[in-house]
């Protein structure tokens, strides 16, 4: 019963995930394309564009997240956590993309914040080891959520300073908490998780609301000990260690001041990160056997390009490398959910016995 159980609350994160991912994508292509010119998608920019961030971070890194703790033993939510949790996804996705921040993307995103501050809860015990990259995810967890209140008192009265504590808010989650469990998967070294947590805060403060030269050598921290990680991180392809060391190398870079913090930066290594290695390493169980060759590298390449694109503000190149990337997706996909329906099982129970 329990083995059952447990399938089902993987078949609960599967789901979630490939829908939220496929609706995540769509909405990206037809952003950069209106972008570009070429408007594809019905509605306003604006709306759709809290609709696409939103949703691939509620419905795609936090589910991975939590299937990666749960295949390193760890407590992630269970069954009624996580139907409750697709609940307020799909009322944030859908109220963000008919009219912003309403009623119901207000009443869909407090329900996934209360789901993750009670996952950070249940992930509280691995604070007492010294070296776990998930040592310092709850109390990420717990100061992202801590930034929210500012971000809603400032936002009519300084909007460069609530775009600020925006940036913090996500890095601090990209960084703090989605990172790590990818790490952890890879079974790459720890270092001391309070020096990972710390440079994280230093470094999200840096591309937020304190742009002090100080806070920038947090992100050198982080990209070096990423950059260690993954060259010791066991089993790697080079098209994946690659992904990783260009995450590390992209921290650094504002770090040391070679590149400067600013919009075009925030918007590219979010991309790269959540597309690039995050998704990558977190997406490795949904596989019914590893992606040939050519499709690994051609993917790597397109996201690295797109990235490159976003960095140096060309919106036609971003729009055609961006839909390069959502077609090598909607073909993964695709070889996902038909191999699974040739097994004759669900895709939630199959995947749920491999995890």
């Amino acid at each position: 019963m329990e083995r059952e159980s447990q399938g089902f609350t993987v078949a609960t994160l599967t789901t979630l995930v490939l829908l939220s991912l496929v609706g995540t994508l769509t909405l990206g292509v037809g952003l950069r394309w209106a972008l570009a010119g070429v408007p594809l998608l019905p509605g306003g920019f604006v709306e759709l564009r809290h609709a696409h961030s939103h949703l691939g971070y509620y419905g795609v890194l936090f589910p991975l997240m939590w299937w990666a703790w749960g295949r390193l033993g760890q407590r992630a939510p269970g069954l009624g956590l996580l139907g409750l949790y697709a609940v307020g996804v799909v009322m944030s996705a859908v109220g963000f993309a008919r009219e912003g921040y309403g009623r119901p993307a207000i009443i869909g995103s407090t329900i996934v914040l209360g789901v993750w501050l009670a996952s950070a809860w249940r992930l509280r015990g691995v604070m007492m080891q010294p070296r776990s990259w998930l040592g310092g995810a709850a109390p990420t967890i717990v100061l992202g959520a801590l930034c929210i209140g500012p971000v809603a008192v400032v936002s009519g009265r300084d909007p460069a300073l609530a775009t600020g504590l925006v940036r913090m808010f996500l890095t601090l989650l990209l960084l703090g908490a989605v990172t790590p469990a990818a790490l952890a998967a890879l079974r790459a070294p720890a270092p001391p998780w309070p020096i990972w947590l710390g440079a994280v805060l230093c470094g999200a403060a840096f591309l937020g609301p304190l742009p002090h030269p100080a806070l920038g050598l947090g992100l050198l921290v982080v990209g070096v000990l990423l950059g260690r990680a993954a060259l010791r991180a066991p089993s790697l392809g080079w098209d994946e260690r690659g992904l990783w060391l260009a995450f590390a190398l992209g921290l650094v870079a504002p770090g040391v001041g070679l590149v400067s913090p600013g919009h075009n930066l925030a918007v590219a290594g979010v991309h790269f990160a959540a597309l690039g290695p995050l998704l990558v390493t977190l997406t490795r169980p949904l596989w019914p056997a590893r992606p040939p060759a050519w499709a690994r590298w051609s993917y790597a390449v397109s996201v690295g390009a797109f990235a490159t694109a976003l960095l140096v503000g060309e919106s036609r190149l971003a729009a055609v490398f961006g839909s390069v990337v959502a077609a090598l997706w909607a073909l993964g996909v695709v070889w996902i959910v038909r191999h699974t329906l040739s097994q004759g099982a669900p895709l939630s129970v199959r995947v749920g016995t491999r995890a």
